[in-house]
């Protein structure tokens, strides 16, 4: 459907409503009519039932093949992306399905439809989508009738790659706890349809990863970096939480296992770390090695928000304390702050670009992803290079 048909319907549909709701209402309809005319037209038969042949399959009517879904394309390829050669069409959420979930907040569940492109010279009319025939399109189900369809259902919701005027059937789709429009740069934030009923559509590929990390944010490599370095881990197997405010007993940890996970002599200095508390060993070589004094002589404050501030201060601090001979660009970082010093090194060094030009934010709460982005640029900067191999006589 062209994003002026889907935005119409929009203001119709209560945006609660379910995506099977507009589907019955829009898409499987003109499916019906491409696929079954007369039938759909002659008889009294809902639309589902004019298609639920499933592109000739024997399967029964209620079976996963003929549900008007479509398959995961981790499932098909391997990975949850888009495969080569198709293109992101549109997206729609669930609600409820506790995947996005994050220490007891809940999120919702994202959902992209990956589009076969059109053949040239093929049109598609006013509804945003070619016929299959102008396609690569083999509608199939990939493992008979228990499992969904791909590259059978001619539906388009619109919301990204609108200049992209025509495209075919959907081939897969991919599941996120990302917003589309971060997880994609080439989507908008709106229209929002929710669709619940899929809110539990699985399969087993989506948990060989964290669904939460975009492909090309600012982050992935530095995420990625600190996972495969045993520093950082996610609040599950399936979700990493970048997004997630840090608090101090987690900066606390990634720099102390960054460092490889000393154990000093003394316990933690501060009244508030029990020496039993999983971030105890971390604060206490902290204080050890004078990279933190808490934020009182005898209070760490471990659940306090790091801010920016305080997360470069502690990288400068591991790193020495190493003067800086550059005019610092930010205004809002006074000349009495605490970690005016740390920021000139992080300018010098290129550890901060700030927020902006101008603003580099260090009374601002940092979330977990900038504090490994401030971490992954001081390996790239001042970490060890690796050993030569001996040479051979």
């Amino acid at each position: 459907m062209s994003r002026r048909v889907v935005e119409a319907l929009s203001r119709v549909v209560d945006h609660r409503s379910s995506r099977r709701g507009f589907l019955s209402k829009s898409a499987l309809g003109a499916t019906a009519m491409a696929v079954a005319p007369a039938a759909y037209a002659l008889r009294p038969t809902t639309a589902h039932a004019a298609i639920c042949s499933c592109a000739g399959s024997s399967c029964d009517c209620g079976s996963s093949c003929c549900d008007g879904y479509t398959d995961f394309c981790c499932q098909l390829t391997g990975e949850n992306l888009c495969p080569p050669g198709t293109i992101v069409a549109g997206w729609w959420k669930a609600d409820g399905s506790g995947f996005c979930d994050v220490d007891g907040k809940r999120r919702p569940r994202y959902y992209l439809d990956c589009n076969l492109p059109c053949d040239d010279g093929c049109g598609c009319g006013g509804s945003g989508v070619c016929a299959s025939s102008c396609t690569s399109a083999a509608c199939r189900c990939l493992e008979g009738c228990g499992s969904r369809a791909v590259d059978c259902t001619r539906f388009r919701y619109g919301q990204c790659n609108q200049d992209v005027a025509c495209v075919g059937p959907i081939a897969c789709r991919i599941v996120t706890c990302v917003v589309p429009w971060q997880w994609d740069p080439n989507c908008d934030n709106g229209p929002a349809l929710t669709d619940n009923g899929t809110r539990f559509h699985d399969r087993a590929c989506l948990h060989d990863g964290f669904t939460d990390i975009a492909p090309n944010a600012f982050y992935t490599d530095a995420v990625t970096w600190a996972i495969d370095a045993g520093i950082a881990k996610g609040y599950t197997n399936d979700i990493f939480g970048p997004g997630e405010l840090a608090p101090r007993s987690h900066m606390a940890t990634f720099l102390w296992r960054y460092q490889g996970s000393p154990l000093v002599a003394d316990a933690a200095p501060f009244v508030d770390v029990a020496p039993d508390a999983w971030y105890a060993d971390a604060v206490a070589w902290m204080a050890a090695e004078d990279i933190t004094t808490g934020t009182s002589p005898d209070r760490f404050s471990p659940d306090q928000l790091v801010t920016r501030g305080e997360a470069i201060t502690f990288l400068w601090r591991l790193a020495g304390e190493p003067s800086a001979d550059v005019e610092i660009p930010f205004l809002d970082v006074p000349a009495n702050a605490f970690y005016r010093r740390a920021v000139a090194w992080a300018v010098e060094t290129e550890l901060t670009t700030g927020l902006s030009p101008t603003v580099f934010g260090g009374g601002f709460w940092i979330d977990r992803a900038q504090v490994l982005t401030f971490m992954h640029r001081y390996e790239q900067r001042f970490g060890q290079p690796p050993e030569e191999p001996e040479a051979s006589e």
